[in-house]
């Protein structure tokens, strides 16, 4: 296994169990062991890439898993000032009620060799403003998360406060090969989805890596503010 957190080096290891100890005794195994324990058969079949039908319920426990182990790696991510990205409301409304944050979006895809992984990419939300000028409105995070042959993304967005009543639409990546390779699983709903689709590449036109930068430039926002910002 190749291990690298953030920009530290590259270690080279044999054992394929990773610990993380950002999480407590209790949270480990209560609430996130039962998450895990109802989405094991689910994974058993994903990592020994057997095909099946996921249906709304299965989507819907698939999505709590996929924004826990987010929650998770971002908590241990280099960033300024040592800030996750998930508020501490987020994190205890996933622990006490597994709710999901607001303006979270959850895909699932799949690989076509067996894969072990994260990665994680936090952006920036701009405007542009009536001066040509831009002004930061937001930020947001996107986790890559693969497993076996299975692969699932969240991507969630905070916008600032006082540019919350605007109603801003959810952004959008650029049009890319990884739009007919995934499978939205949140907050849209399927009546049922056929696993795994078109798969993901190690490399090549169809590679993981288009996955992994899909979020690196996305659609510009423009608005009508009174603070000079242009719609």
């Amino acid at each position: 296994m190749r291990v690298q957190e953030g920009t530290s080096p590259e270690i080279i290891d044999d054992d394929l169990e990773k610990t993380i100890n950002n999480v407590c005794h209790n949270c480990n195994n209560t609430w996130m062991s039962r998450i895990e324990d109802k989405n094991r058969p689910r994974f058993m079949l994903m990592l020994q890439n057997t095909p099946f039908t996921i249906d709304p319920g299965g989507m819907k426990i698939l999505t709590e898993w996929a924004v826990k182990t987010a929650m998770v790696q971002d908590s241990i991510k280099p960033r300024i000032g040592n800030e996750n990205f998930y508020t501490r409301k987020e994190r205890a409304a996933m622990r006490e009620r597994l709710e999901i944050p607001a303006r979270t979006r959850v895909w699932i895809g799949a690989m076509d060799g067996f894969h072990l992984g994260s990665h994680g990419t936090d952006f920036t939300i701009e405007a542009n403003k009536t001066d040509c000028g831009k002004v930061r409105i937001g930020t947001g995070c996107a986790n890559t998360i693969y497993m076996g042959f299975f692969v699932t993304q969240v991507v969630t967005e905070h916008i600032y406060p006082e540019y919350q009543s605007l109603g801003i639409p959810e952004i959008q990546p650029p049009v890319g090969i990884s739009d007919s390779r995934l499978i939205q699983i949140y907050p849209k709903v399927l009546k049922k989805a056929e696993w795994p689709p078109a798969a993901f590449t190690n490399g090549g036109p169809n590679g993981i890596g288009y996955l992994l930068y899909r979020w690196r430039q996305g659609e510009k926002v423009s608005m009508v503010t009174k603070d000079g910002i242009e719609r």
